[in-house]
Protein backbone atom coordinates (compact mmCIF):
# COMPACT_ATOMS: atom_id res chain seq x y z
CA UNK A 1 0.00 0.00 0.00
CA UNK A 2 1.29 3.45 -0.95
CA UNK A 3 1.93 5.99 1.81
CA UNK A 4 1.36 9.02 -0.49
CA UNK A 5 -2.35 8.42 -0.95
CA UNK A 6 -4.87 10.05 1.38
CA UNK A 7 -7.66 7.69 2.34
CA UNK A 8 -11.13 9.21 2.41
CA UNK A 9 -14.72 8.08 2.58
CA UNK A 10 -16.05 6.91 -0.75
CA UNK A 11 -19.62 8.10 -0.36
CA UNK A 12 -20.90 11.56 0.35
CA UNK A 13 -24.57 12.49 0.78
CA UNK A 14 -24.45 15.84 -1.06
CA UNK A 15 -24.30 16.61 -4.76
CA UNK A 16 -20.80 17.43 -6.03
CA UNK A 17 -19.74 21.09 -6.01
CA UNK A 18 -19.30 22.59 -9.46
CA UNK A 19 -16.54 25.19 -9.49
CA UNK A 20 -18.24 27.15 -12.28
CA UNK A 21 -21.23 27.81 -10.00
CA UNK A 22 -19.17 29.01 -7.01
CA UNK A 23 -18.05 32.57 -6.40
CA UNK A 24 -14.72 33.01 -8.20
CA UNK A 25 -13.28 34.72 -5.11
CA UNK A 26 -13.79 31.44 -3.20
CA UNK A 27 -11.59 29.47 -5.62
CA UNK A 28 -7.82 29.49 -6.10
CA UNK A 29 -6.59 28.05 -9.39
CA UNK A 30 -3.25 29.84 -9.56
CA UNK A 31 -0.69 28.20 -11.86
CA UNK A 32 1.85 26.01 -10.07
CA UNK A 33 -0.32 25.76 -6.94
CA UNK A 34 -2.78 23.05 -5.95
CA UNK A 35 -6.44 24.02 -6.44
CA UNK A 36 -8.11 25.23 -3.24
CA UNK A 37 -11.59 26.44 -2.34
CA UNK A 38 -13.27 27.98 0.67
CA UNK A 39 -15.14 25.29 2.61
CA UNK A 40 -18.84 26.09 2.52
CA UNK A 41 -19.33 24.92 6.11
CA UNK A 42 -16.47 26.46 8.07
CA UNK A 43 -15.42 29.23 5.61
CA UNK A 44 -11.71 28.26 5.65
CA UNK A 45 -9.43 27.62 2.68
CA UNK A 46 -9.02 23.89 1.94
CA UNK A 47 -7.10 22.06 -0.78
CA UNK A 48 -8.76 19.88 -3.39
CA UNK A 49 -7.10 16.48 -3.70
CA UNK A 50 -7.34 13.88 -6.43
CA UNK A 51 -6.90 14.00 -10.17
CA UNK A 52 -10.01 12.23 -11.46
CA UNK A 53 -12.14 11.98 -8.32
CA UNK A 54 -11.57 15.46 -6.85
CA UNK A 55 -12.59 16.06 -3.24
CA UNK A 56 -12.19 18.74 -0.58
CA UNK A 57 -9.60 17.45 1.83
CA UNK A 58 -11.06 16.18 5.12
CA UNK A 59 -10.53 18.60 7.98
CA UNK A 60 -11.59 19.47 11.51
CA UNK A 61 -13.87 22.37 12.35
CA UNK A 62 -12.53 25.12 14.63
CA UNK A 63 -14.70 27.13 17.00
CA UNK A 64 -14.34 30.83 17.89
CA UNK A 65 -11.53 30.14 20.40
CA UNK A 66 -9.50 28.16 17.87
CA UNK A 67 -10.25 24.76 19.42
CA UNK A 68 -11.06 21.85 17.16
CA UNK A 69 -14.59 20.61 17.75
CA UNK A 70 -14.74 17.62 15.40
CA UNK A 71 -14.90 16.83 11.73
CA UNK A 72 -16.31 19.47 9.40
CA UNK A 73 -19.23 18.23 7.29
CA UNK A 74 -17.73 20.08 4.30
CA UNK A 75 -14.69 17.77 4.24
CA UNK A 76 -14.45 14.98 1.64
CA UNK A 77 -17.11 16.64 -0.53
CA UNK A 78 -16.80 15.79 -4.20
CA UNK A 79 -15.83 18.65 -6.54
CA UNK A 80 -16.29 18.92 -10.30
CA UNK A 81 -13.53 21.00 -11.87
CA UNK A 82 -15.58 22.29 -14.81
CA UNK A 83 -13.84 25.61 -15.39
CA UNK A 84 -10.47 26.27 -17.02
CA UNK A 85 -7.88 28.26 -15.06
CA UNK A 86 -7.81 30.94 -17.79
CA UNK A 87 -11.59 31.42 -17.60
CA UNK A 88 -11.39 31.52 -13.78
CA UNK A 89 -8.66 34.19 -13.94
CA UNK A 90 -10.73 36.29 -16.37
CA UNK A 91 -13.85 36.05 -14.18
CA UNK A 92 -11.80 36.90 -11.06
CA UNK A 93 -10.28 39.94 -12.77
CA UNK A 94 -13.75 41.13 -13.83
CA UNK A 95 -15.08 40.69 -10.30
CA UNK A 96 -12.14 42.65 -8.87
CA UNK A 97 -12.77 45.49 -11.31
CA UNK A 98 -16.46 45.56 -10.42
CA UNK A 99 -15.61 45.67 -6.72
CA UNK A 100 -13.56 48.87 -7.10
CA UNK A 101 -15.31 52.04 -5.95
CA UNK A 102 -16.54 54.25 -8.77
CA UNK A 103 -14.02 57.13 -8.29
CA UNK A 104 -11.04 54.78 -8.78
CA UNK A 105 -12.32 53.38 -12.07
CA UNK A 106 -11.15 55.14 -15.18
CA UNK A 107 -13.64 56.53 -17.60
CA UNK A 108 -13.60 55.34 -21.15
CA UNK A 109 -11.19 57.19 -23.40
CA UNK A 110 -12.92 60.03 -25.17
CA UNK A 111 -12.39 60.28 -28.90
CA UNK A 112 -13.11 63.79 -30.05
CA UNK A 113 -13.77 64.76 -33.62
CA UNK A 114 -10.95 66.83 -35.11
CA UNK A 115 -11.67 70.54 -35.11
CA UNK A 116 -11.96 72.13 -38.55
CA UNK A 117 -9.25 74.56 -39.59
CA UNK A 118 -9.88 78.21 -38.77
CA UNK A 119 -10.96 80.21 -41.82
CA UNK A 120 -8.72 83.01 -42.99
CA UNK A 121 -9.51 86.74 -42.68
CA UNK A 122 -12.60 87.83 -44.58
CA UNK A 123 -10.82 90.57 -46.50
CA UNK A 124 -8.40 87.98 -47.92
CA UNK A 125 -11.10 85.55 -49.03
CA UNK A 126 -11.64 85.42 -52.78
CA UNK A 127 -14.80 87.11 -53.95
CA UNK A 128 -17.35 84.80 -55.48
CA UNK A 129 -17.19 84.96 -59.21
CA UNK A 130 -20.42 85.19 -61.20
CA UNK A 131 -21.56 81.95 -62.68
CA UNK A 132 -21.50 83.49 -66.17
CA UNK A 133 -18.60 85.57 -67.38
CA UNK A 134 -19.97 88.57 -69.27
CA UNK A 135 -18.26 89.75 -72.41
CA UNK A 136 -17.22 93.37 -72.69
CA UNK A 137 -20.07 94.17 -75.08
CA UNK A 138 -22.60 92.73 -72.59
CA UNK A 139 -21.14 94.83 -69.75
CA UNK A 140 -21.35 98.00 -71.91
CA UNK A 141 -24.99 97.23 -72.65
CA UNK A 142 -25.75 96.72 -68.91
CA UNK A 143 -24.25 100.15 -68.08
CA UNK A 144 -26.17 101.78 -70.92
CA UNK A 145 -29.44 100.38 -69.48
CA UNK A 146 -28.92 101.99 -66.06
CA UNK A 147 -27.08 105.14 -67.18
CA UNK A 148 -30.26 107.24 -67.63
CA UNK A 149 -31.58 106.42 -64.14
CA UNK A 150 -28.17 107.12 -62.57
CA UNK A 151 -27.83 110.55 -64.26
CA UNK A 152 -31.39 111.50 -63.22
CA UNK A 153 -30.62 110.67 -59.57
CA UNK A 154 -27.39 112.67 -59.67
CA UNK A 155 -29.22 115.76 -61.03
CA UNK A 156 -31.86 115.60 -58.29
CA UNK A 157 -29.17 115.42 -55.65
CA UNK A 158 -27.47 118.51 -57.07
CA UNK A 159 -30.64 120.69 -56.97
CA UNK A 160 -30.70 123.21 -54.11
CA UNK A 161 -32.98 122.45 -51.20
CA UNK A 162 -36.46 123.93 -51.47
CA UNK A 163 -36.56 127.05 -49.30
CA UNK A 164 -38.22 126.81 -45.88
CA UNK A 165 -39.78 123.40 -46.33
CA UNK A 166 -36.63 121.51 -45.44
CA UNK A 167 -33.97 123.21 -43.41
CA UNK A 168 -30.36 122.52 -44.33
CA UNK A 169 -29.43 121.19 -40.88
CA UNK A 170 -32.49 120.19 -38.88
CA UNK A 171 -34.57 118.71 -41.64
CA UNK A 172 -38.34 119.17 -41.93
CA UNK A 173 -39.88 121.74 -39.54
CA UNK A 174 -42.40 119.95 -37.33
CA UNK A 175 -44.97 122.03 -35.37
CA UNK A 176 -44.87 121.50 -31.61
CA UNK A 177 -47.89 121.01 -29.35
CA UNK A 178 -47.26 124.16 -27.32
CA UNK A 179 -47.29 127.59 -28.90
CA UNK A 180 -44.01 129.44 -28.69
CA UNK A 181 -43.83 132.17 -26.01
CA UNK A 182 -43.49 135.73 -27.07
CA UNK A 183 -40.42 137.27 -25.62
Amino acid sequence: MSTNRTRSRRTYGRAPLQLSKLNVADISMLPGVQIAIVCRECRTWRRIVGSTDCRVIGHERDNERGEQTGRCPGGNQQVEVDIAPERWAARLRRQQLDALPAPTRRAATQHYKPLPAQPGPVHLMPTPRPEVEYTSSERIQQWADVLGAAEDMNQRRAEPLLGDIIGPIRGLEVPTDRPSRAA
